[in-house]
């Protein structure tokens, strides 16, 4: 009786499922979690796409990404940037318009920028005027394929995952046929450029100038990377067949600004660091073309450290020629620095001058940042800078700032740059005229493409790889590449900044060129 009452109690046991079925039933019961997880994290990720930026439509366009707005906008939206509204606003009625003398399909070009750099500062926006200049240019006379312009925030490269995933999107669509841009000297835009030329997709960089930034990673220039991180992923070359960069490579600057000052500089003011391939890539070619000069460290993410270095700059009773390696961000705030002392009596320099590679040319912008313009104005201004006894030096890094005898079709940019009703102020630095050239140069190939054919990436970037002899007509002159995608041609011109009256708001300083044996030259008296 009481074994009967536990048998009913207790069932029998049934007979296993057979080995192989038992793990056949696992690996199902895992394979349908894994797909159900992987469906929940794509979803989540459309939905916090949708839910943020966007300007309040549905769209997964555009996301937040460490605080930011990035992703694609073809349209109005500026990724809550106020300053970008604009020409945002441009861009989207050039892509609208259609000109009617275009016999073509039209094509889409992407643009790839940083605008929340801090390396970039204003000057992004006068980037993106320049693009957009650029396609309304295009879209004049001569025009085959009319171009639209899909812009990429890139975000501040804070968060490179992110900016990665902005290109990935721009990769992604099927429409874009060239890119424009691509951001600054930076680890990730290597990557974004490799990522680009997978595709397939022909790059047009008009602002980096780092070494390694090319198809060869500057193999004719014989760079060093040693001052470099060791995992500098541009050491070997990026975007190999498909980049080509409008800006003027360093090695090509430490030239130039060896024909002006080819006597051997004092010291050279350099951030500590190893990360930031401007900085690293520049300083073995200055050290090869004037041999062992000190250094003078500072910490660009500690403003005291330049304070420092200007004290140091004059401490010395001569004149002092200093190499200044680093980004425009602290440029002005070392002028300032060095201005202080002299108002103070505290410097034994007699007189100093700076010399700078391209990036020097950020003290000709207005600052988005309000201590970094107070520093700005005040090194602009300051009465050592007015009378001479500091002079600044630099490269331009679109070989020219104005029309010449050597670049006829500046007319045309100039045109198109106010004829969309940017500032005039906007283009002293450069940034918008090589922006302007590198949309230029993808207009240039697309009219040499039958109207009857549908541009296809690969044989635009056959057309592209042919400006070898052929050149380019940009802005600041023909514009032509090597077999590495370097621009060739003369060096960059080197000028002298010229101070600006006291008071002013201290926009549109003038400058003058600097000539390979004479002495530097002379800034204009300043208006009363």
């Amino acid at each position: 009786m009481e074994s009967r009452y536990w048998a009913w109690i207790i069932p029998k046991p049934r007979r296993p499922f057979p080995r192989r079925r038992r793990e056949w039933w696992r690996f199902a019961l895992v394979l349908v979690l894994l797909l159900g997880a992987g469906t929940a994290y794509a979803a989540h990720e459309q939905l916090y796409r949708l839910a943020t930026c966007n300007d309040g439509w549905p769209s997964t366009d555009a996301w937040d990404s460490s605080g930011r707005c990035v992703g694609l906008s073809s349209g109005s939206y500026a990724f809550d940037l106020p300053a970008f509204e604009q020409v945002m606003g441009v861009i989207e009625a050039q892509n609208r318009a259609m000109p009617e003398h275009c016999q073509g399909g039209s094509v889409t070009v992407g643009v790839l920028m940083a605008m929340t750099a801090a390396n970039a500062g204003s000057r992004a926006l006068h980037e993106l005027e320049g693009m957009a200049a650029g396609q309304r240019r295009a879209n004049g006379t001569g025009c085959v394929h009319p171009m639209k312009l899909l812009v990429g925030q890139l975000g501040d490269y804070d968060d490179p995952e992110g900016a990665l995933a902005v290109a990935k999107a721009m990769a992604n669509r099927p429409e874009v046929v060239a890119v424009a841009g691509i951001g600054l000297s930076d680890p990730t835009t290597a990557k974004i450029a490799n990522l680009l030329a997978e595709q397939k997709i022909p790059t047009i960089s008009d602002v980096v100038t780092a070494e390694g930034f090319d198809q060869d990673g500057s193999k004719a220039d014989d760079p060093s990377f040693e001052q470099c991180d060791s995992e500098a992923s541009f050491a070997h070359g990026i975007g190999r067949d498909y980049l080509y960069r409008i800006g003027f490579r360093v090695a090509v600057q430490v030239s130039a600004i060896g024909a002006i000052a080819p006597g051997k500089p004092d010291v050279i003011a350099v951030p500590t660091g190893r990360t930031d391939p401007y900085t690293c890539t520049t300083l073995p070619l200055l050290h090869r073309r004037y041999g062992d000069v000190p250094e003078m460290k500072f910490d660009d993410t500690e403003p005291t450290t330049v304070t420092q270095t200007a004290r140091s700059i004059c401490a010395s009773p001569q004149h002092m020629t200093v190499v200044y390696v680093a980004r425009g961000r602290d440029l002005g705030q070392l002028v300032h620095s060095l201005d202080d002392n002299v108002a103070k009596g505290q410097c034994s320099a007699t007189s100093i001058t700076v010399l700078s590679t391209s990036d020097g040319n950020r003290l000709r912008t207005v600052e988005s940042d309000s201590r970094l313009e107070d520093f700005r104005k005040l090194a602009v201004t300051s009465r050592s800078f007015q009378e001479g006894r500091i002079r600044l030096l630099f490269t331009l890094v679109a070989g020219t700032d104005g029309p010449r005898a050597d670049n006829p079709n500046w007319p045309e940019f100039d045109q198109s740059f106010h004829a969309a009703g940017f500032p005039p102020a906007h283009i002293g630095d450069g940034w918008a005229i090589n922006a302007y050239d590198a949309v230029t140069t993808v207009a240039t190939a697309l009219r040499l493409i039958d109207s009857r054919r549908t541009v296809n990436r690969s044989e635009l970037n056959s057309v592209i790889s042919g400006f070898k002899k052929e050149p380019v007509p940009g802005a600041e002159g023909p514009i032509t590449f090597d077999n590495s995608g370097n621009r060739t041609g003369p060096l960059p011109s080197v000028v002298r900044l010229c101070p600006a009256k006291s008071g002013s708001d201290a926009t549109n300083l003038a400058t003058v060129e600097a000539t390979p044996g004479a002495p530097i030259p002379e800034c204009p008296p300043l208006p009363a």
